[in-house]
């Protein structure tokens, strides 16, 4: 998790209770979640729950009465440079290997990081036809795709990898922030054959108990 605090010490305290476990605390010098999503919040210095997977009120009341420099800085920080790594030799590339597709930059930028502390070797991809050539040359353990890209559906690639005998052992996990009613997974298991799907935001702790499960 990143320990960077969302506001410095000397602006204006900003007490919250917790959503999940009750207690208060100063959200102007707690530390960032660790979702993967394009606004990240902060986490709970006593139970870790952070305020993504708490109900929608409680996210909106939370972000309305923010100081301006707590939201200020919820912006800055999304808005943070991202440059990926080069990409290896494939034939040097240590394992196991996690290929990360997604159009939006701050998604890449946390992805890589999480993983990245994981152990994993991680490559990125912007763009749906990006992950489809990399995943073709790198054979990664994993691919994890957003569900909507430019070029080329994310759904798609995976279909089209599952499809081909020389990638279909590639697992696929299909993340969206847009489809997220039971239909659409279930399509995305069946008719892409995906081999989990994962809603926005993607709770670290979950990701990394599937990876572990799929590697």
């Amino acid at each position: 998790m990143d320990n960077t605090p969302i506001a410095d010490k000397d602006k204006a305290s900003y007490r919250v209770q917790c959503h999940a476990c009750g207690k208060e605390y100063d959200a102007a010098l707690a530390p960032w979640c660790s979702c993967l999503t394009n606004m990240r919040s902060f986490a709970c210095p006593a139970c870790g729950a952070c305020s993504c997977s708490a109900p929608k009120a409680y996210r909106d009341q939370l972000w309305a009465s923010a100081p301006s420099g707590l939201t200020q800085r919820r912006f800055a920080e999304k808005s943070a440079s991202f440059e990926p790594a080069p990409v290896p030799d494939p034939r040097s590339a240590k394992r196991p290997v996690i290929l990360v597709a997604d159009d939006e930059r701050v998604i890449l930028r946390l992805a890589t990081k999480v993983l990245h502390d994981m152990g994993y070797t991680v490559l990125t991809a912007k763009d749906g036809a990006e992950a489809f050539q990399l995943a073709r040359t790198f054979l990664p353990d994993v691919l994890l795709t957003d569900a909507l890209m430019p070029k080329l559906d994310g759904r798609e690639v995976c279909k089209r990898l599952k499809s081909s005998p020389e990638t279909s052992s590639i697992k696929v996990i299909i993340m969206t922030s847009a489809y997220t009613a039971t239909k659409y997974r279930t399509e995305a298991l069946t008719a892409y054959r995906a081999d989990a799907y994962l809603t926005k935001p993607v709770d670290f702790k979950a990701l990394s108990a599937l990876l572990k499960e799929l590697v």
